[in-house]
């Protein structure tokens, strides 16, 4: 029976996102994550799209939040956990934001039409 770690071998590939600060062709630690993953109590990994980052920074705007892209690519893949019932009603959930939008106006101007004057 092949050990753990010849079962988890991390393949290179070629990160393209809006969220920069998330985009990473090889993680440093990448067979840690697979495992931390995988060994939660829900085993689960959620997807999100550019665009559905996008529209989580522009639908923050309006509250006075610049949010970095890093941190909508959570908000996008919690509310999806949410409706697909993964996160359930009065299960604790915490998304951490230590970054600002202003790392990342790029984003932030793709997320809007136009300003808000």
């Amino acid at each position: 029976m092949p050990s753990l770690a010849e079962t988890e071998k991390i393949i290179p590939i070629s990160a393209n996102t809006i969220a920069d600060s998330i985009s990473v062709d090889l993680p440093r630690d990448g067979v840690r994550a697979v495992r931390a993953a995988r060994d939660n109590r829900r085993n689960v990994y959620l997807c999100r799209s550019d665009a559905e980052i996008l529209q989580a920074i522009a639908a923050r705007g309006p509250t006075g939040h610049l949010c970095r892209a890093g941190w909508c690519d959570r908000v996008c893949r919690t509310g999806k956990a949410i409706a697909q019932g993964i996160v359930k009603t009065g299960d604790p959930v915490l998304v951490l934001n230590t970054g600002s939008g202003l790392k990342d106006v790029r984003a932030a101007m793709q997320a809007c039409n136009h300003p808000l004057l």
